[in-house]
């Protein structure tokens, strides 16, 4: 009788999770921030899609066959050698316009890039077959690290058990940092009971502020916790567009800009969904459930410089629409207010693919009026802008007042500042 052979299957929910994702250029690693990891690949200074594109096959066919780093590694470096991203070299950073020696390709680099995707690959998958498996199995225990060396932080978190439902793991679910390798078990009642195991308490979290000095944008991230690695658990490519625009939202106006203007095609189509889902669900009438604020494009590095110029300077570079302001964008006001004609629910619901082709601007006093681009023959859009507009309890962001398809021909120029869009 022939030896059966059995070889373990490979990870389904880490494949399909590693492949849902999109493709986005960053210069810096933290060009591409925390969540946004979840729904996009990069490599810091691969500033090409076909060289990211062999990277990814690459890590592709060590999720699907195992493949280990040596054999990654040897595929791929001559790969990368031969397109001249090995060594250092002099490059010059999209956002500051600096040019200094940079670390490209190397074999310390594989390492980072194997690791780092294979592990949060795996964990991603994992935290779905828990969530899939806790009616079940509702526990979870913290499993030590298997590194040569773990982190204090980390070990004083093994063998600790909490329901799989607690807030904790949102934050803690490994992995957490470049090179962990901690991770769960999950567990029936039986069988903490089996192995003397008991439901804990989730340890507070000592907070420190980290900035991102590529954005400006300051936050609390628990100790133990890169920041880089400070997100939930269970993010896909769909939630991606409105996670970039509210880090845009919170970061400085320049360095948002600067980020943003260079990947309108990566984020806008992503924006444009989640909009369009924000508008339809206003439409249909929710108001609680569908948020209060929506970011719908970025004003261009271009733009915030003519601004300056004109002694202009928005507090943010992210152009916005809270729920009053579609309220009356779709001309839904009582009395006085019914007046106003509204845009109509699918030229609202295209704002942000608008907004990313704006072909002039022109500022007029504290607002700034955009022409873009349209699919109505010999028809443009004129989306008007409050800049720094009281938003909601002290926040002031730049807001869209109005909305309408126009003859470019007819629009009155005389008396405002040309803005280079």
């Amino acid at each position: 009788m022939a030896e059966i052979q059995l070889k373990p299957l490979p990870p389904a929910e880490a494949i399909a999770f590693f492949r849902q994702k999109g493709y986005r250029i960053g210069f810096d690693h933290r060009d591409v921030w925390q969540q946004e990891h979840q729904a996009a690949f990069t490599v810091a200074k691969a500033m090409q899609l076909d060289l990211l594109a062999e990277i990814r096959a690459g890590l592709d066919a060590a999720l699907v066959d195992g493949t280990t780093f040596e054999t990654f590694r040897k595929a791929l470096t001559p790969q990368l050698q031969a397109r001249g991203w090995w060594g250092r070299k002099d490059v010059t950073d999209p956002v500051t316009g600096e040019t200094a020696p940079a670390q490209l390709g190397s074999p310390r680099r594989l390492r980072v890039i194997y690791d780092t995707n294979l592990a949060t690959a795996y964990s991603e998958g994992q935290w779905e077959r828990v969530q899939r498996n806790k009616a079940i199995f509702p526990f979870l225990e913290y499993v030590k690290s298997a590194a040569e060396h773990p982190r204090l932080e980390h070990l004083a978190y093994a063998g600790m058990v909490l329901r799989a439902d607690d807030p904790w793991w949102l934050t803690h679910m490994p992995v957490k940092d470049y090179g962990c390798k901690c991770s769960v078990i999950q567990h029936t009642q039986r069988m903490l009971e089996r192995e003397g195991l008991a439901v804990g308490k989730a340890p507070p979290d000592e907070m420190r502020t980290v900035v991102n000095k590529r954005t400006g944008e300051e936050m609390q991230v628990p100790k133990g916790v890169h920041p880089a690695f400070y997100y939930p658990p269970g993010g896909r490519r769909a939630n991606l567009g409105r996670f970039m625009m509210d880090k845009a939202d919170a970061s400085a106006a320049v360095a948002a800009a600067r980020v943003l203007s260079g990947g309108v095609k990566q984020w806008m189509p992503l924006v444009q969904t989640e909009f369009g889902e924000f508008v339809g669900r206003y439409a249909a009438g929710e108001r609680r459930e569908v948020g209060t604020q929506r970011v719908a494009g970025v004003l261009t590095p271009g733009m915030l410089a003519g601004l300056q110029a004109a002694g202009v300077q928005p507090q943010r570079a992210t152009i916005g629409v809270n729920l009053p302001r579609l309220h009356h964008l779709l001309g839904e006001g009582r009395g006085e207010a019914r007046k106003v004609k509204g845009a109509g629910v699918a030229f609202v619901t295209a704002l942000p693919t608008l907004l990313s082709q704006v072909g002039e601007a022109w500022l007029d006093g504290q607002r700034l009026v955009l022409l873009c681009a349209s699919d109505e023959p010999g028809r443009a859009a004129k989306v008007v802008v409050g800049l720094d507009e009281q938003v909601h309890r002290g926040q002031r962001g730049n807001q869209v007042v109005s909305m309408e398809l126009i003859n470019p021909a007819d629009f009155g120029r005389k008396g405002l500042r040309r803005i280079d869009p």
